[in-house]
């Protein structure tokens, strides 16, 4: 059984990532279908610069773990929301997107899944910040 906190919480990070992309240093406030952030190149940056969305490490492991998570910009140790919580992406090839079917997924380089929402039919949304 999914709370309603926990299904409150992936309805909120949904909305953040349709919301906010930014791409090579300039911020956008919309992701579309089909659009990719590669763990290490790019990151989700809300208007207002308050918060980030990306890949981060956890810990300090010998061991490859990558997450995809929302943190203050201010304080990126503050971790705010971690999707892939229970499933990190064990290389670098990870990367996140608003697929086809509308759902936010968390992928690695063969395509497997690490994280999906069930929103479905989404093409993207505005912020107002």
């Amino acid at each position: 059984m999914v709370s309603s906190t926990r299904s409150s919480h992936i309805i909120s990070l949904c909305t953040f990532l349709v919301c906010c992309y930014c791409y090579s240093c300039s911020a956008k406030d919309t992701i579309t279908r089909g659009e990719f952030i590669n763990d290490g190149h790019t990151y989700l940056e809300s208007p207002g610069k308050k918060f980030r969305m990306g890949f981060f490490p956890h810990g300090n492991t010998t061991e490859l773990r990558r997450y995809v998570g929302i943190w203050y910009t201010m304080d990126p140790k503050t971790i705010v929301w971690v999707a892939n919580r229970d499933k990190p992406v064990l290389d670098y090839t990870g990367a996140i997107t608003v697929a086809e079917d509308g759902n936010f997924k968390v992928l690695n380089k063969d395509a497997s899944v690490y994280f999906s929402t069930p929103t479905g039919n989404i093409a993207h949304y505005y912020i107002n910040n």
